[in-house]
């Protein structure tokens, strides 16, 4: 029993130049490395290159401090959709920052 088999994880060597073959659940390092993209809209307009970037596989960053009280919750609306869409998540950072990543983007 390998330190894989705990975690419920298997690792197979494949061949001599150590390629690991990965679960379904669980992505290569290589494949995580997504850049998380920062976005300041102000205006509604804004949110389809946001939702565009969550739709491409990677998390974005938006700071909704240049929007009216009525605009950010309108913008948070679209974008919770969306991720729910995607079956992603939100994390709050701060006031009125909030990470959105798409399903398999974890950010902690």
């Amino acid at each position: 029993m390998g330190l894989f088999d705990l975690f419920g994880r298997e690792q197979r060597v494949k061949n001599n130049n150590m390629q690991r073959e990965f679960s379904a659940q669980q992505t290569p390092i290589e494949e995580r490395k997504q850049p998380l993209s920062v976005f300041t809209p102000t205006s509604f307009e804004e949110v389809e290159k946001i939702i565009n970037q969550l739709k491409s596989g990677r998390a974005a960053m938006v700071c909704l401090n240049n929007l009216k009280p009525e605009t950010q919750i309108r913008v948070l609306d679209m974008l919770s959709g969306a991720v729910y869409a995607l079956d992603g998540g939100v994390l709050e950072m701060k006031d009125s920052t909030f990470v959105f990543s798409p399903n398999g983007v974890q950010v902690f």
